[in-house]
């Protein structure tokens, strides 16, 4: 068997990285963090997608500055964080460079094997190598340095990204416990990038996946949101159910994606899978959708199923769609900590649904709809389930049509109203202006009494 050295250093001239394809604000956080005496390394997913030939979505920078260095040096920047202290960059067009620190891992890592290994705070400075020891994945752990534009490796990154491996740095089972969302990035990275997972790092997940539950949940539906929207949700949900991650993720749609009913075989589990496979379609074909759209489909299966249960192969009325919508969104919401602006957008656009399904009709209820700031991410979730059925395609483009019509005619300043609320009313809007209440007792004469 092969021992390699590390570090493992590639020259400018062996590997494909040129400064043209980093962002130019983030060199210019590089180059000034080498001028005044620090080290400064672009780090993580930046130099593998660099590697591969792809575009990062962001540049971060490793440096051995500290925060508040960090801070004194960039007037445009600012601290955050508790558990993980780092510096964001502020540029023009709300672009962020995020610039954190070397560390080491914690202590924790070395307690006792039934120990709880949980990392609750990571801001044990280090050194270049131990802050790469410290990282998820071996492909994330390599270094780019502004200093000589070589390639850095200390953990074996540049070998499994030629081989297409997915593997945790170090000992997976205790690395998982450190971090159990690294569990769900695994599953992520795998399919995005479609490589495989090591045996031994499937293994872990396999052993250590009700870890999941003790996870933050803002972490995990920040994870949950990545692989809906990176046009890749299809087999990352089906490799999350493999792997027995979907049940403590969200344990009532994976049961229901579990259930058979004779009756109808192409039933919720059939369904998700179809809308999946046309998200990831759309997503391909470089169409982005609202978040909300996003959660929807994750209430789809169940908000099927439960009026199937009451409307066999029928039609649900706006007060029984009204009452499943809260009924499958509101467990949903709370098993994912979601914000209750986005749970009403998600509630919104599912009881719309009922709405898009006739053909539209000219009239003041279907306008004041049409206006409504929720009738885009509607439209876009009818349109999916539309291609997932095969049919209803051409409803949508009559909505659409009918919104062109409208905001052609000139009423476009129309105040928005709810689709509807659960009484099946129609109120005003959130923000628009209230109308004026009429003074009672006629208008004051100068004087005194009332006329």
């Amino acid at each position: 068997m092969e021992i390699r050295q590390f570090p493992i250093i590639r020259p400018r001239n062996a590997h494909p990285i040129s400064r043209d394809a980093i962002d130019p604000d983030a060199l210019k956080v590089l180059y000034r963090l080498k001028s005044m005496g620090y080290r400064a390394y672009l780090v993580g997913g930046s130099v593998r997608d660099l590697l591969m030939g792809r575009t990062p979505k962001d540049f971060d920078i490793g440096t051995d500055a500290r925060p508040e260095e960090v801070r004194y040096l960039f007037r445009n920047s600012r601290l955050i964080g508790r558990r993980f202290r780092l510096a964001h960059i502020l540029f023009r067009g709300g672009k962020v460079v995020e610039v954190a620190t070397f560390r080491r891992r914690p202590d924790t890592a070395e307690a006792a094997e039934n120990a709880d290994l949980l990392v609750t705070s990571d801001n044990t400075w280090g050194t270049p190598e131990e802050d790469a020891e410290r990282r998820d994945f071996t492909i994330n752990g390599l270094f780019y340095d502004i200093a000589d534009y070589s390639v850095i490796d200390w953990v074996g990154g540049l070998a499994d990204l030629e081989a297409g491996l997915v593997r945790a740095i170090g000992d997976p089972d205790v690395r998982f416990r450190e971090d159990p969302v690294r569990m769900l990035r695994a599953v992520e990275f795998a399919n995005r990038l479609s490589f495989a997972i090591t045996p031994r790092d499937y293994e872990a997940i396999l052993a250590h996946r009700k870890d999941l539950a003790r996870a933050a949940t803002s972490r995990v539906t920040e994870e949950l949101a990545a692989m809906l929207r990176g046009g890749h949700a299809l087999p990352t949900f089906l490799l999350l159910r493999e792997v027995g991650l979907l049940d403590v993720l969200l344990p009532e749609l994976s049961d229901e994606l579990r259930r058979i009913d004779p009756e109808h075989p192409g039933g919720a589990g059939h369904y998700f899978w179809t809308l999946l496979e046309v998200l990831d379609a759309e997503r391909r074909r470089g169409r982005f959708f609202d978040e909300a759209v996003y959660f929807a489909i994750l209430g789809l299966p169940l908000l099927r199923a439960e009026i199937a249960r009451v409307r066999p192969g029928g039609n649900a009325e706006p007060s029984l769609l009204i009452a499943k919508t809260n009924a499958v969104i509101d467990p949903l919401a709370t098993t994912l900590s979601a914000p209750n602006a986005l749970v009403h957008r998600v509630k919104s656009i599912l009881v719309s649904q009922g709405k898009l399904a006739h053909r539209p009709e000219w009239k003041a209820s279907t306008r004041r709809f049409v206006f409504h700031p929720d009738f885009p991410a509607a439209v876009d979730l009818f349109e999916i389930r539309a291609m997932a059925r095969g049919s209803g395609g051409e409803l949508a483009g009559e909505w659409r049509h009918l919104a062109e019509r409208v905001d052609r005619s000139g009423a476009g300043a129309a105040p928005a109203a709810p689709v509807l609320s659960e009484s099946g009313a129609s109120p005003a809007a959130p923000g628009s202006p209230r109308p004026r209440r009429r003074r009672r007792g006629g208008r004051r004469r100068r004087g005194g009494a009332p006329a």
